[in-house]
């Protein structure tokens, strides 16, 4: 019993110390504009037309990291994706890693603020069987509303591959 009481009081002065460690970071706790349930729905180019697509975004802290929970129908096929962006003091960028139902590995991507805009650029992944490098962009436009960009590269340019304003639910 004693070793327990021992233990106990050389544990407890630390956890205030652990309770602040385990605290996001500001850049993390900048982004909490978007936590909560967003959506939205529009159009998007494939293959020359245009076709439907519908997103239900989350949005949480989680920890150190914002964490999202994303569901889309396209074209009548459903997808989904889990991603926690993180920041990394040490290279002063985000870090994300996405997991999707359409890829057999995580996308990693890295990015920074650039005035209202949170871009970050993936390192090359396969993704429906192809490798690809994509850039998403999210800006807040309102407190209930905000715009998410995805872009594909091209050689040396970027395409465009779904713009969407999203409202908070």
């Amino acid at each position: 019993m004693s070793r327990v009481l021992i233990s106990a009081l050389l544990f407890l002065p630390c956890v205030p110390t652990f309770a602040q460690e385990m605290a996001p970071p500001k850049e993390v706790t900048d982004l909490g504009w978007m936590v909560g349930t967003w959506s939205g729905s529009g159009k998007v180019p494939y293959e020359g037309k245009e076709i439907e697509l519908s997103v239900m975004m989350t949005f949480s802290i989680d920890g150190q990291f914002l964490k999202s929970k994303s569901s889309m129908v396209e074209g009548g096929m459903k997808m989904s994706e889990t991603m926690m962006l993180g920041w990394s003091g040490a290279k002063s960028e985000y870090v994300s890693y996405s997991f999707t139902s359409f890829a057999p590995t995580p996308g990693i991507k890295h990015g920074k603020l650039d005035g209202a805009n949170l871009v970050m650029t993936s390192e090359p992944w396969e993704v429906s069987g192809m490798t690809v490098v994509s850039r998403t962009t999210y800006t807040k436009l309102s407190d209930t509303k905000f715009r998410t960009k995805m872009e594909f590269k091209n050689g040396e340019k970027w395409d465009n591959a779904m713009e969407l304003e999203l409202t908070q639910k």
